[in-house]
């Protein structure tokens, strides 16, 4: 079972950090033989044009794709989280959707021109959203627009999610696995004990600092 890691910004920066989906197709290549893809995600989000391509490549790819949200999934890394086949989520992990953003310089017209084309991309924002949820556009938007931060229970209830983790339950059935019972314990030398006599004078001499 391979497993890809998206625990930085979405897209890649000019020193060459952040998750690239040239990066993602460059590790999908390597993983044809296996049936399962564990995508593990703690993002802020970044660039929604690498997160799209990166959700396409996931969600085009043959092997069942589990995708599980360890911090959080913010902005463009929330829209990755949707191409799993499964979605989970750790009891104290979140998700944020919001409206598209940007920046820039000119004229008017050009600032006209590029709220046209925001609101173009938060329409493909809301289908991907809406695609796992089977929630209503309109609801959607309006969570997007006040820029909504779900609890890993809350995006269950949403239809963002489909399980919670529960880490203890995870601890338990790590026990039971043989190869954890079978491991060779770890004995620590104990300290030697001073007489009695010792300890009651040394407890005397020391301040007791609450």
């Amino acid at each position: 079972m391979g497993e890809i890691l998206i625990y930085d910004v979405i897209g890649e920066h000019w020193v060459g950090d952040g998750i690239s989906a040239k990066k993602v197709k460059s590790q999908l290549d390597g993983m044809t033989d296996d049936e399962e893809i564990t995508v593990r995600i703690n993002s802020p989000g970044g660039d929604i044009f690498d997160g799209f391509a990166i959700y396409n490549l996931l969600d085009q790819t043959e092997a069942l794709i589990r995708v599980v949200v360890d911090g959080y999934a913010a902005s463009a890394a929330s829209v990755i989280a949707m191409a799993g086949d499964s979605v989970e989520m750790a009891e104290n992990a979140f998700l944020m959707i919001h409206e598209p953003i940007t920046f820039g310089m000119g004229s008017a017209d050009d600032f006209r021109a590029q709220a046209e084309t925001l609101d173009k991309i938060k329409g493909s924002i809301v289908n991907t959203y809406v695609k796992r949820s089977g929630d209503d556009p309109e609801a959607v938007s309006e969570a997007m627009n006040a820029e909504t931060w779900y609890t890993a229970q809350e995006a269950v209830d949403a239809g963002l999610a489909d399980l919670i983790i529960d880490a203890s339950e995870n601890k338990i059935e790590n026990l039971k696995k043989p190869w954890i019972n079978k491991a060779p314990k770890i004995v620590t030398e104990q300290p030697k004990q001073e007489p009695p006599e010792f300890r009651i004078a040394a407890r005397k001499r020391l301040p007791i600092i609450a």
